[in-house]
């Protein structure tokens, strides 16, 4: 260890044994100072010890009852006090200065449930505990009101329909891939089916008019189907307790893949696609006008393109 390295251990150790020394003082016994300072007896023993070394005399009567400090050992317990008091004012006034990051992202339900947790903590590994995340889930024309308020710093978001960035600015994306989930006791075979084998269950969305129930309607529209050929819809706002229902053989779920992923793997659900319907769902990340990256979004932004194996766009950087 070197010498810097060295004063530092001396100082930390120095402190740990006057704390044993009140500790001790306050509790008037070796074995419950023990306790409050989750050591073991000797080690607090050894503690007093290595300080009546130091000093060159007894700094506690072992024989009265309860222990008490001697004569010396009450003069080095009030300066000890008045050390670790300061001791504690420098770590409080330390810590205030400390600067703390804040990231105000707003993404669509979707992407917050399937792709954020993973970002979330490779974000939090870079900044630990110095960072504020503040995390809102809204539909895709709300994000873009909420970023041309100044609401939000960074944004992500699929696609449900024509998006109107205004002065916005977007950066493409892997895109969202669609698809009809179903309990295998369902029946409906796995790959591509026609609408007749999807339309007779009752079809689980998050929301009335939410961007799945949207996409569906419009890529429906472009088949020349009606949206009414799903003549049983439920909404279940909770994504996960949607794919549940869908698990439970409830009904079927128009979904993102990367949301039951993990349930078709298990051969808990089975996947289809709609024969003539396009699955795939444009994503895009979402920033304001005149963005400029900071320390802390620039971090954020080089976590996020990382996740989908992309580099990050020159702009950003």
């Amino acid at each position: 260890m070197d010498k810097q390295g060295s004063g530092i251990y001396a100082w930390i150790m120095e402190l740990v044994l006057l704390k044993t020394l009140v500790i001790v003082s306050e509790m008037g016994s070796f074995t419950d100072a023990a306790g409050k300072l989750c050591v073991t007896q000797s080690a607090v023993s050894r503690r007093i010890q290595q300080l009546e070394s130091h000093y060159g005399m007894a700094l506690i009567d072992r024989d009265a009852e309860p222990v008490t400090p001697t004569p010396e050992g009450r003069v080095l317990l009030g300066k000890a006090r008045r050390i670790l008091e300061l001791q504690e004012e420098m770590d409080e006034a330390v810590t205030g200065l400390k600067v703390r990051h804040h990231i105000r992202f707003c993404c669509t339900p979707c992407f917050g449930v399937t792709r954020l947790p993973g970002i979330f903590r490779k974000l939090v590994g870079a900044y630990g505990r110095d960072l504020d995340f503040n995390v809102t889930f809204r539909l895709s024309e709300d994000i873009i009101d909420g970023l041309l308020a100044g609401r939000y710093d960074l944004a992500a978001m699929e696609h449900c329909c024509d998006l109107h960035l205004s002065s916005c600015t977007a950066y493409s994306l892997p895109p969202d891939d669609t698809v009809f989930a179903s309990a295998p006791g369902l029946g409906i075979p796995v790959g591509r089916v026609d609408l007749k084998r999807l339309a007779p269950h009752r079809l689980f969305l998050k929301a009335q008019n939410g961007c799945a129930h949207r996409f569906l309607m419009r890529g429906l529209e472009k088949m020349g189907v009606d949206g009414s050929a799903f003549g049983n819809l439920t909404y279940y706002d909770d994504l996960l307790g949607l794919v549940r229902q869908v698990c439970e053989g409830q009904g079927i779920g128009f979904v993102s893949r990367e949301l039951v992923a993990a349930e078709a793997k298990a051969g808990r659900l089975k996947i289809h696609r709609l024969k003539g319907f396009d699955h795939t769902r444009p994503r895009s990340l979402v920033v304001p006008p005149h963005f400029r990256p900071t320390e802390t979004t620039g971090k954020f932004l080089k976590v996020f393109f990382k996740s989908f194996g992309l580099p990050l766009p020159p702009d950003l950087d």
